[in-house]
């Protein structure tokens, strides 16, 4: 599976060093899956988020990966795309991990290319989620500020977060099994993943909101009721604590526990903040905390 192009190594730990460690708990039978999903929304990510492009280019060069990866794309499709990625794309990123990524695309396809039938499904069906979200991000606010309710808001969460977890739990079932969780619990452990991810996202866009206002955009209604939203993370960050300890084995448990618990940390912060939003950062004895913690819920685990 996966032979070829190292997308698990270096090139992850580049682009995502938090995440390259959770990737490294995982089973062996998860982690090329996951990986691989991450690095696919991560340049999906890059080009939704390359300031240098007008949005209605970057939101046609996703259109086009999204249609490479679904397999939709013909020879010349993947090869124009490729070409816009490794030139005009990576050329405007900042960052030189990301600028790497969007080179090594056509990796990334290969890559897809030779997981099993199942696991492939699962990766495609993540991604079609998340770039249907970036699309949402950069059209709907070319004319609004903000969004109008509190079911586009929860909606967002859902295409970028959200769906997320519910790929972690399919793709689980798929490689792993019973060896994943009780079969039995299947339909409830996908509900909590969609609000263990949404809990995540919530708390980005409550860390980030005042960033986010400054750029003339606002993932919550006009006078939300802050404390209101982090309630409700919260409440999602205790379902991904339940969800995690519910899975079988150490070393999937503590992949999940830990960015939860910072979660938490993060939402306590922003308690304290002025007007419970504003940037926060966890010190670096708090997320030792977390992880000391995360060990030890990770080896008591529970029923399933």
């Amino acid at each position: 599976m996966m032979r070829g192009p190292d997308l698990t190594g270096e090139l992850l730990k580049a682009v995502s060093r938090s995440f390259y460690l959770t990737i490294y708990w995982l089973p062996p039978a998860m982690r090329p899956g996951v990986a691989l999903g991450y690095m696919l929304a991560r340049a999906t990510d890059s080009v939704a988020d390359t300031s240098g492009a007008d949005s209605a280019r970057r939101e046609a060069v996703l259109r086009a990966m999204g249609r490479a990866i679904a397999g939709e794309a013909d020879e010349q499709e993947i090869s124009e795309l490729k070409s816009q990625l490794a030139g005009e794309m990576a050329d405007a990123q900042s960052n030189e991990a990301e600028s790497t990524l969007l080179k090594r695309f056509g990796d990334c396809l290969s890559a897809l290319a030779s997981f099993p039938e199942e696991q492939r499904a699962c990766i495609r069906k993540v991604l079609r989620t998340i770039i249907e979200g970036q699309l949402w991000d950069l059209t709907y606010f070319r004319e609004r500020n903000s969004v109008e309710n509190d079911e586009q808001t929860l909606e967002y969460t859902y295409r970028v977060a959200g769906c997320v977890g519910e790929f972690w739990t399919e793709l689980g079932y798929v490689a792993m099994g019973e060896r994943f969780c009780s079969l039995a619990r299947r339909d409830d452990m996908l509900a909590a993943g969609v609000r263990y991810g949404r809990g995540l996202q919530l708390i980005n866009i409550l860390r980030d909101r005042e960033e986010d206002l400054a750029r003339g955009r606002s993932y919550l209604v006009s006078g939300a009721d802050v404390g209101r939203w982090l309630n409700r993370a919260d409440y999602y960050m205790n379902d991904g604590i339940d969800y995690c300890r519910r899975l079988r084995g150490f070393r999937l448990r503590f992949a999940g526990m830990l960015p939860a618990l910072i979660g938490k940390k993060t939402i306590a912060l922003l308690r304290r903040a002025r007007h419970g939003v504003g940037k926060v950062k966890i010190p670096r004895r708090a997320v030792y905390a977390c992880m000391f913690k995360a060990l030890w819920l990770s080896m008591i685990g529970r029923a399933s």
